[in-house]
């Protein structure tokens, strides 16, 4: 298959963008290294209250972004504004801005108490509050039998509650959060993912959180910006951008599409795909896309890849190459028109073997079209 084509993501919208509404407010942001641009063009605003997920892959400029809010980076152009007010000139300390880290960044030579008493003490408030806060605290994040524990002495997702404790115990006006996550295993991983989101519902708390994970984003998240390469690529709803990806780099990264290349032509007002090996199937457009005969690509989510038994003439004729069985599904890998690779989902356990002839076909508007 020939690599995807790397194109000028679509551009996203920032009119009727009132800043005092706003919680943050990313306004044509720029960051360059030497010469080498890390962030191009950002722009975007939060809600007050909202979960906003950053995803991309390694590289794509998703610590730096966050790096910027919490002052520990200033652009190479554009403004950032935290509830109305540019925070370009603030220090980090004065921002109220909130960090929790992969690393957790406790003071391991203080224990719980300790380390959520800290923040509170550089605000120099009276004993009496620090200590109902930090009750308070305990109890929503089911701390109160480690309170005296040394921070050393705790499980990794025990010291990962309390970074965010710590973190939210100040109040900020944002919280950051880059790859909190990363380190734990798949359990303990899924349960803190729940508490974090009750936590933040029940705060009202404005949320960045940077991942590479997807599942971790699509759970988490009220919207979410795919990174690419220091651009957005896209910036919607988890449903939106699993079911409406905005270019092939979104489709592959998000739900793992096949990305197949080709040729577009209308066909008395309907568009049909021609395929490598000379197969040609009914698709249609996405949604941010003008529509031009000529070269394109295809997308196909490899949930809606149905696999039927070779003797379906109606379908592609394909031969399974693997089949990895995962639990909740078997991801089926096959070589379509002897040329093609495509992936295929199909929930729970299915006994394919490697060499199987197969008919594989899809539904006309789960093919989507997209212009190189």
């Amino acid at each position: 298959m020939s690599p995807i084509v790397t194109r000028k993501p679509p551009t996203l919208s920032t009119e009727n963008i009132a800043s005092s509404n706003c919680d943050i407010l990313f306004e044509g942001v720029d960051k360059v290294f030497g010469k080498h641009p890390v962030l191009e063009d950002i722009s975007f605003n939060l809600s007050p209250g909202e979960f906003f997920a950053i995803l991309g892959p390694s590289g794509s400029g998703k610590s730096t972004l966050l790096n910027l809010i919490a002052g520990f980076e200033r652009p190479t152009k554009g403004d950032i504004m935290v509830r109305g007010r540019s925070i370009l000139d603030l220090p980090p300390y004065a921002r109220h801005v909130g960090v929790v880290f992969q690393n957790y960044a406790l003071f391991p030579h203080l224990n719980v108490v300790e380390n959520l008493a800290y923040p509170l003490m550089r605000k120099r408030l009276d004993r009496g509050t620090i200590g109902k806060k930090i009750a308070e605290m305990l109890r929503m994040m089911r701390l109160e039998v480690l309170a005296q524990s040394a921070v050393s002495e705790i499980s990794g997702g025990q010291q990962q509650r309390v970074a965010i404790a710590r973190a939210l115990i100040a109040e900020p006006d944002v919280l950051l959060m880059d790859e909190p996550m990363a380190a734990l295993d798949k359990a303990l991983r899924d349960d803190l993912q729940v508490e974090l989101k009750i936590l933040q519902r029940r705060l009202g708390t404005t949320v960045i959180y940077i991942t590479h994970d997807q599942r971790e984003a699509m759970a988490l998240a009220d919207r979410i910006g795919v990174l690419n390469r220091g651009r957005f690529e896209q910036i919607g709803t988890p449903r939106d951008i699993f079911n409406h990806p905005a270019s092939t780099f979104v489709a592959r990264f998000i739900a793992g599409s096949t990305i197949i290349p080709g040729t577009a032509r209308n066909e008395h007002g309907h568009w049909v795909f021609d395929m490598p090996g000379g197969r040609s199937v009914a698709a249609g457009w996405n949604r941010l896309a003008k529509p031009s005969e000529g070269t394109a690509e295809l997308a196909i989510n490899p949930l809606n890849v149905r696999i039927a038994p070779r003797s379906d003439a109606a379908g592609i004729p394909a031969r399974v190459t693997a089949s990895l069985y995962a639990g909740e599904a078997t991801v089926v890998h096959l070589l379509a028109n002897g040329t093609i690779p495509i992936t295929a989902k199909e929930t729970g356990w299915t006994d394919r073997a490697v060499g199987d002839e197969v008919s594989i076909s899809w539904a006309t508007q789960d093919a989507t079209l997209f212009n190189i």
